[in-house]
């Protein structure tokens, strides 16, 4: 038997044509016809149903980014206000930093706890509910918190200590790395 290595297009439509053209639209029954009618109208207001509910969607998705920053801006003023000698200057994040710097593992591992809680209380105050950090984070919207990812990997090597212990051993990049991921979120909501 000889291989088909190609498909002839033109024949299968030519069949297709043949078929539906031979069809007297006088021999279809009444009810096909009519429940054809009511499928192509149901179909017509699913729609433009379902057209509204996209409009409406991304109308209210404009909305709740533009109140986004609009919160970030007024933050943002509200700081300036208070001065340029307080920005920056957190005592709790100073602690974490000296923490961080230490050559001792132990150290390190409270650094990134201490910073995990802090981040936990930073969104907290900006109305991320949930009893831990992570049901806070899986309530972030990305589009309102730039740094949600930064923030998971930060909160992931946290996860990794507290499951792992003394077990994982932590390099001084790794704990570089993950202070530094808490460090941008912190600077994104202004508490550093």
């Amino acid at each position: 038997m000889q291989e088909v290595r190609y498909l002839n297009l033109e024949y299968l439509l030519l069949r297709v044509y043949d078929i539906f053209s031979g069809v007297d639209a006088g021999n279809i029954p009444g009810w096909i016809a009519s429940l054809a009618g009511i499928i192509v109208i149901t179909g017509i207001i699913l729609t433009l149903i379902l057209l509204a509910l996209i409009v409406y969607a991304n109308i209210r998705l404009v909305q709740v980014q533009h109140e986004g920053y609009q919160r970030f801006e007024e933050k943002l003023r509200s700081a300036q206000t208070q001065g340029t000698k307080n920005i920056g200057k957190n005592e709790r994040w100073e602690r974490i930093i000296l923490l961080a710097d230490s050559p001792s593992q132990s150290d390190w591992r409270r650094a990134i706890l201490e910073a995990d809680i802090m981040l936990g209380d930073v969104l907290d105050n900006q109305g991320y509910a949930g009893p831990v950090v992570g049901d806070q984070l899986k309530m972030a919207n990305p589009l309102q918190m730039t740094t949600l990812d930064l923030a998971w990997k930060a909160h992931k090597m946290r996860n990794d200590i507290a499951h792992e212990g003394e077990v994982l051993q932590l390099t001084e990049r790794d704990v570089r790395a993950t202070i530094d991921y808490y460090r941008r979120v912190f600077e994104e909501f202004l508490a550093i």
